[in-house]
């Protein structure tokens, strides 16, 4: 084939292309308008989705802070002297009254002592009588009846002497509250400050926690306050706030908070860790929406509100967080319905079927 003649069916070719493609429309099986059915768009079908309505309800403002339980009253046992113990009259764990005896130790010469200081007392006594009546005779001097007196009031000093150092070997219980453990046993010499056991008063316990001077105002004797524990997580123990300190941390910038919390179950020990939830003020609407319904994103906060059968991307603020809803200070107003199920598959603008949870939750 000669060159003029490839020209030429190049030509056609290209000219038919041209043709086939400037009237595309009109030609069957290629174009809209031809003799074949079209291709029919079909729209998607509207996503189902569960929603639940913006509500107001009243919102607890609380503080929290983390709090250290302490026995209302605490105190180690231990000796005023040196001595050996004679008897340990106590158990481990046990809980006393008031001015129980819990150690005696050996006193024997001190009683000793007592019971002659108790006769010299006796003897001045009877010499002091004596004097007495022979003076009325005037058979005795007034100075010797004053000599007299003087011994006998040393002697009864002297009984009384004897009577306290006998009693500082009797260790009872300072106030009633529970025993701890017993850390001598009979016969052992015990010197000052060795601790022997320990007493706990624990039917109220005190927590001390901290706040930042903001909110100094805030807080205030008889003030209502909640605390809980990792041993109890579905326990939530109720407090009164005792006292506030009368003075800031230079250091933290923080004030001490004391309160008291029943604890006639025994089940908060000194030394916790509590979490403490402080109520200082409500706001009575609130605007809350279902935690579930919001997306965190990391332009902020949004959700997909329900308007017109579709789910449009909402941005929110958020304030505060109370068992399952957040606040919404901006972005959403009440009643509005926001979807909780079925987030993953919608899209902003998507037409959505929506359908109200079945029972929606309040906030308390």
């Amino acid at each position: 084939m000669n060159k003029t003649a490839q020209f030429i069916i190049i030509l056609v070719v290209g000219a038919l292309g041209y043709g086939a493609w400037h009237y595309q429309d009109r030609l069957p099986f290629i174009g809209g308008n031809g003799d074949a059915p079209a291709a029919v768009k079909r729209d998607r079908p509207p996503q189902s989705v569960i929603v639940s309505a913006v509500v107001k309800r009243p919102l607890p403002r609380t503080i929290t802070a983390v709090g250290t339980a302490r026995a209302n009253e605490s105190v180690n046992i231990t000796s005023k002297v040196t001595g050996k113990i004679s008897t340990l009259d106590f158990n481990e764990g046990q809980r006393v009254k008031v001015g129980k005896l819990l150690v005696q130790l050996d006193d024997t010469e001190l009683r000793a002592n007592l019971t002659e200081s108790e006769a010299a007392r006796d003897n001045a006594q009877k010499l002091y009588d004596r004097a007495i009546k022979l003076y009325e005779t005037r058979n005795v001097p007034k100075a010797q009846v004053d000599l007299l007196l003087s011994e006998l009031q040393a002697a009864e000093a002297a009984v009384s002497a004897d009577k306290a150092r006998i009693s500082d070997y009797r260790i009872v219980a300072p106030f009633s509250g529970v025993l701890g453990f017993r850390e001598v046993s009979v016969g052992s010499l015990v010197q000052p400050g060795v601790v022997i056991t320990t007493l706990d008063d624990m039917d109220t316990i005190r927590v001390d926690f901290d706040l930042p001077e903001a909110f100094i105002a805030d807080v205030g004797s008889g003030q209502k306050f909640s605390a809980k524990n990792i041993a109890y997580p579905d326990r939530i123990f109720e407090g009164v706030v005792d006292t506030v300190a009368t003075r800031v941390n230079e250091t933290t910038r923080a004030v001490r908070v004391r309160g008291s919390v029943p604890n006639g179950e025994g089940l908060l020990k000194p030394g916790m860790f509590l979490s403490v939830e402080l109520e200082v003020s409500v706001d009575e609407d609130a605007l809350l929406v279902a935690e579930e319904a919001v997306v965190l994103t990391i332009s902020g906060p949004l959700v997909y509100a329900v308007r017109e059968g579709k789910a449009v991307r909402t941005p929110i603020k958020i304030g505060r967080r109370i068992r399952g809803f957040a606040e919404v200070i901006e972005g959403l107003d009440e009643g509005d319905q926001v979807i909780i199920e079925g987030l993953q598959k919608v899209k902003d603008g998507a037409p959505v079927d929506a359908t109200s949870a079945v029972k929606t939750s309040e906030a308390s």
